[in-house]
Parts: C-alpha cells; structure tokens; sequence
C-alpha cells in the first residue's frame, strides 16, 4: 500500500511552459516525458464508484499495472488516499483472483468487469528538491473518453514524495500562474464516471439547509463545521466549473439559484468570524509564522464583496452568460488560490505533518 499526498491545479495549456520555466530554478533532479494509457473498470452495478473507489490498469511503455484506488481524505485541494499496485500481463479485462491478489476483498461480484471510461494523457514530470522535500510535479494534458462523450484534461499534479506537507503548500504559492487555475478535487476517475452517467445538478439551497439544520440540531464543535464548510465550498466551486455555460445561458433562475449558493456560504462566513478565531485558538501554536487569521478574514470579505457586486450586476443587466464568466473568473485567480491554501493550512496543522 502507498499513500499518496499531492495537491492538484486545474490549467489551461499555456501554464505548461510557465511552469517549465518557473522549475528551472529548482535544477530538477530529473525530467521525463511519457505517454499513459488507462482504462477503468467497474461491475454493471458500479460497486467500485460507490465506494469511491477506483480500478484502471495503466500502460507505461510495455508495462503494464493493475492499480486500486480507495476511497482517502480531501481537505480543499489535498488529495491524501491508499492505493494497491499489482504488474499484470496485458490489458485485458481484470479477474477476480487479480483483484483478490491486489486487495483483501471480503466478496465480489460474479458478474464480469466492464470497461467504463479511459483516460489517456501525455505527462511531463519533474523531481524537484525544495526546502526540505522532494515534491514531484506533473503536468498532464489528454482526455477522458466515455463512449461518445469526451473531456479535456489539463492539471499539474504536486505529489510530495518525502518530507513536509507545509513544504508542498510553500511550493505550490510560489507557482507563477496568475489566471485560469483552481485548485481540483475531483480524480480522473472520478470525472470518468462523471462522464460516463447523466449529469445531475446540486440542489445547493437544500444542500445549505441541511448543513444549518446539522449546526442548530447537533451543536457541531468547529473543527467539524469548519471542515464541512471547506468540502462544500470546494464542491460548488468545481461543479461550477465542470457545468457547461450553455446551461446558466438561457436560465435566469439557474442563474441567481447559481450565485447565490455562493452568497450563502460567504454570507455565513461573514455572520462566522468567530468560527476561524475559534479555530485558530485551538492551533495556535502552528499558527504565528503564518498569520492565516487576518489573511483569511480579509478574504472572506473580498469575495463576499465581490459576490454581492455580481448579484447586482445580474439584477440589472439580465446578462446570464456574462454574470456566469464573472463568476467562475472570480474563483480562478491566483488570490483564490492563495485562500485555499491558507484554508487548507487550517484545517490540517496541529495534525500529522511528516510523509516519508
């Protein structure tokens, strides 16, 4: 088992020779180009997506892996989770004694595996010391194929290969890309499946009145209402992004439905102060080289600022399309990214902090 600690950027293309460029300073220890074939598999029931778990076997020249992929932790962009390798002879449909072989599964399905999507990308990666880690970071451009349907990949993945988290989270603040770039939680698997099934959209009203109900019921200490506000605050985002313009375009009430999810989470933080102080208290040890508090107040207020504007620009102008980019621009900047990281700092010091 290998547990994997990486945090991953959503890019467009040209931020590959920006950061080429940017890690040149770093005198990589090593750079390599490949190619990597995947394709993923799944019972006709979806036992592996249910559990949030993810089965592919990928070829890398004339090797070939059988890898699982279990359900792990995601704290903002931080991706941490098990997975099981097992070198196989082929790309063919895996077997159940192949996967008993990778995983002590207590039963499986008779019904045969299925191919559901592929993910087929080229991947440049570089091995980079900094500070006191080596951090490995990959740039992959592809695409994800369903049947007919198809999606972009474009992401650079930072994966810390031995030493400290805050290490990763410094690395990744000194990446010069400044638009167009957010921070993704979703694996390749996971918008595979996606993909591969009818989109459903979140009812996020019922979604914020479910998590008010949970806070008035239970009294949820604040760690807990904390990293509840992070998971969904990265959910709406990256669905907002994942959505296709054309569906807000001709909607005003999609629209207004759309914004003010994001309105209702600033909102909260703006009602919440207490909350971060709260939780900075409880670390604060961790917290004085960092100052996250006043960082993270004043973005609180930045966005909600800047959502409050964009209500009354939709208000006035109609302009449903146009109220969409300003949106989604807002969440793609290099400031948003800056938050993320300092929400993710948060939510993880005072915890384990060392990976080798």
């Amino acid at each position: 088992m290998i547990n994997e600690i990486e945090l991953k950027l959503a890019v467009t293309p040209e931020a590959f020779n920006v950061l080429e460029q940017h890690l040149q300073q770093f005198n990589p220890l090593e750079r390599k180009s490949i190619f990597l074939g995947n394709t993923y598999y799944d019972y006709p029931d979806h036992v592996f997506a249910k559990q949030k778990m993810g089965l592919r076997i990928r070829q890398e020249d004339q090797h070939f892996t059988l890898t699982l992929k279990t359900n792990g932790q995601v704290v903002g962009g931080l991706h941490t989770r098990p997975e099981y390798h097992l070198l196989i002879d082929g790309n063919n449909v895996p077997t159940n004694d192949q996967l008993r072989a990778l995983y002590p599964f207590e039963q499986l399905p008779t019904s045969p595996l299925k191919l559901i999507f592929s993910t087929d990308f080229n991947r440049t990666f570089w091995l980079v010391k900094f500070r006191n880690s080596k951090i490995e970071v990959a740039f992959d451009q592809g695409e994800i194929v369903s049947g007919k349907r198809s999606q972009p990949i474009c992401e650079i993945e930072f994966e810390l290969k031995e030493g400290e988290i805050e290490d990763l989270f410094y690395f990744v603040e000194e990446l010069p890309i400044l638009t167009n770039i957010y921070f993704s939680s979703a694996s390749k698997a996971k918008r595979g499946y996606q993909l591969a099934q009818p989109y459903v959209l979140t009812d996020w009203l019922d979604q914020w009145r479910d998590f008010l109900q949970a806070e008035q019921e239970k009294g949820t200490k604040a760690q807990a209402t904390f990293h509840r506000l992070l998971k969904m605050e990265q959910a709406l985002v990256e669905e907002t992004f994942a959505l296709p313009s054309s569906l807000f375009s001709q909607d005003f009430m999609k629209t207004v439905e759309r914004v003010g999810a994001f309105f209702n989470l600033y909102h909260y933080y703006d009602e919440n102060k207490k909350l971060f102080e709260v939780m900075a208290e409880s670390k604060s040890d961790n917290l004085r080289e960092y100052d996250l508090l006043p960082k993270l107040l004043k973005s609180n207020q930045h966005f909600f600022d800047q959502i409050q504007n964009l209500i009354r620009f939709h208000s006035e102008t109609k302009d449903n399309k146009k109220t969409i980019e300003k949106l989604t621009a807002l969440f793609s900047t290099r400031l948003y990214v800056e938050r993320m990281i300092n929400l993710m700092r948060l939510a993880i010091l005072g915890e384990a902090n060392q990976y080798h």
